[in-house]
């Protein structure tokens, strides 16, 4: 592997204002900060937070999943020349994401010790599987954002948690906020989060879910949301904002339906001093620590929000699980991430 002097080829796919993509640009910013040479080769997209880095365009500047799609094993193609040119020039290549893989492959296959593969799915087609096990084979560096990942991807890794920012003043905080944090797509499971508040009694806790995007929004489900009496708002994207206040942060997110790798939105509810809990989530144990304050894997939603209605009744259980986080989360910054990403690179 280079030294971390040396020069970065960060390769993405898809820009979107979503995890992967966050995960990327702290990436080129923190090693940008400490002057290493990066460069970012971007397939599609204008709205994201790669595109949103200084000097950073996509290729293809279409934000229409169906083109996407459509153009994307063409652009891979295109794409295996320039990315190996890079490589044999002495640039390490950084995939993030497994679907970055393809345009990479001969980068992969020729320069196995100049690329690191940056995982953030534990679920993809078997094509990327076969990929990934022969790039494996060749010696490139598989990085995982969980151990609970890595035991699922069927391949050596090394571990690289996702970093979060820590503030750098801890407001007073009220604690009376229980908070949902992502959309109304059946895999975050908001329904659960809906059945769960419709139990609960009058706990002296203001209800609230920050949703991502008005404009792909289950309707119905929101209109449920606000008659149980969750106040929904759009488009937030300061964590500062969203946790303010809080109680406690249940990510439902549903393990039938998808597998979390890690769970930004539980990094930041530590990070700002908000206990978490999930219903049966794998990874949570792994991120938040003793800041886990129960798991419900039979996601039943009268037994979380009896869950809540006791954590609520003993402020000393959550005065010390709030302690919990603030051990946690040097774990969980930039500085710690940082340290661990150049001692990768070196």
């Amino acid at each position: 592997m280079s030294n971390p002097g040396s020069r970065v080829l960060l390769l993405h796919c898809f820009d979107a204002y979503a995890g992967a993509q966050r995960i990327g640009a702290a990436i080129v910013t923190q090693l940008r900060a400490r002057g290493v040479d990066v460069d970012v080769k971007l397939g599609f997209g204008t709205r994201g937070f790669l595109s949103d880095l200084p000097g950073v365009s996509a290729d293809i500047g279409s934000n229409h999943i169906p083109t996407r799609k459509l153009i994307y094993p063409l652009w891979s193609l295109a794409a295996l020349i320039p990315v190996a040119w890079s490589a044999a020039r002495g640039r390490t290549i950084w995939i993030n994401a497994v679907y970055a893989l393809l345009p990479a492959l001969l980068a992969t296959m020729l320069f196995p010790h100049r690329t690191v593969i940056h995982l953030h799915e534990a679920a993809f087609p078997r094509i990327f599987h076969d990929i990934l096990k022969l790039a494996a084979w060749r010696g490139a560096t598989i990085v995982c954002v969980s151990k609970d990942q890595a035991s699922r991807v069927g391949v050596e890794a090394l571990v690289l948690p996702n970093p979060v920012p820590i503030p750098a003043v801890d407001t007073p905080s009220r604690r009376n906020r229980l908070l949902f944090i992502g959309t109304t797509q059946a895999i975050k499971g908001f329904s659960l989060f809906i059945e769960v508040c419709e139990r609960l009694p009058d706990i002296d806790c203001e209800v609230t879910a920050y949703l991502s995007d008005e404009d792909r929004c289950d309707t119905a489900l929101v209109a449920r949301a606000r008659q149980a009496g969750i106040g929904v708002i759009f488009g937030e994207r300061s964590p500062d904002a969203m946790y303010a206040d809080g109680f406690l942060v249940l990510v439902c997110t549903d393990p039938a339906l998808w597998t979390e790798t890690f769970s930004l939105v539980a990094a930041e509810a530590v990070a700002h001093l908000v206990p978490v809990a999930g219903p049966g989530i794998s990874v949570l144990p792994e991120v938040v620590g003793e800041a886990l304050a129960f798991d419900e894997p039979d996601r039943d939603p009268a037994r979380i929000a009896a869950d809540i209605v006791s954590l609520r009744e003993a402020p000393e259980r959550h005065a010390a699980l709030r302690r919990a986080c603030a051990a946690r989360r040097p774990h969980l910054s930039t500085t710690a991430f940082t340290h661990r990403l150049l001692a990768l690179l070196s």
